[in-house]
């Protein structure tokens, strides 16, 4: 079995929205283990390439930053060719930013389907987040599991 690195794991969970307080311990845990059994390097090799075109598409959702490179994604572009090629563009960032947010939302929705997981950044997955269920307690609080209020109960009632 091929492994992800603990750098690649917290990327897609990033990119997936897996937040430990906001996830189902059940949908957690099966990340987890979706990530912890990649059957081969083609397999890893992919999970890494798909992580990289998120990242990619994240970064033309940004329509504003500090950074002097730093141009904002265009809607239009133009080109004029003929005795002076020019290239004009344009930017509508209401577009923009549903444009780009469609195209991150699309290759996330890629990146669950390849670990077989919900995607959580999508808003018609991400209504289930804060189910939880009686019988889904897969280390939900760090810990052992406390299965024993009746003990609890008892030991604080007759000897406090």
């Amino acid at each position: 079995m091929s492994q992800l690195s603990d750098f690649n794991k917290s990327r897609i969970r990033y990119h997936l929205g897996y937040y430990i307080v906001s996830v189902p311990a059940g949908d957690y845990a099966r990340l987890e283990e979706a990530m912890n059994s990649v059957p081969d390097a083609v397999f890893a090799d992919k999970i890494v390439y798909q992580i990289g075109r998120c990242d990619s598409a994240e970064r033309k959702t940004q329509l504003a930053s500090f950074e002097d490179d730093f141009q904002p994604p265009s809607t239009r572009v133009e080109g004029i060719v003929g005795d002076v090629d020019r290239t004009i563009r344009s930017s509508n960032v209401k577009d923009a930013l549903k444009l780009w947010d469609e195209v991150y939302l699309y290759e996330t929705n890629r990146l669950a389907q390849i670990l077989y997981v919900p995607n959580y950044k999508d808003p018609f997955q991400a209504r289930y987040r804060y189910e939880r269920s009686g019988a889904e307690f897969i280390m939900a609080l760090p810990g052992p599991a406390d299965t024993a209020v009746g003990a609890n109960v008892y030991l604080h009632r007759n000897y406090r």
